[in-house]
């Protein structure tokens, strides 16, 4: 694997920072790589979660049908859990 940016972030909702979840960014998708039922969890009650990623500034983690994806900049990336 290649990741182009490692980050640690610190995703938002409801005005609480939740502990962190590493994300990386691996070409033209992005990886989780620590945080994973941190993310499932916030994830239950909440179609779509604002993640602040350094380096990348602010991404949203979308829960669809197909799985997690990454929202950032008008497109869909997709983001891999293993």
């Amino acid at each position: 694997m290649h990741a182009s940016h490692a980050a640690r972030s610190m995703p938002r909702m409801e005005n609480k920072l939740i502990p962190d979840i590493v994300i990386v960014r691996d070409g033209e998708a992005y990886r989780l790589l620590h945080g994973h039922l941190r993310l499932a969890n916030v994830l239950r009650t909440a179609d779509a979660v604002s993640v602040e990623v350094r380096g990348e500034g602010s991404i949203t983690v979308i829960k669809t049908a197909a799985g997690l994806c990454v929202g950032k900049d008008g497109q869909q990336l997709p983001l891999h859990r293993h």
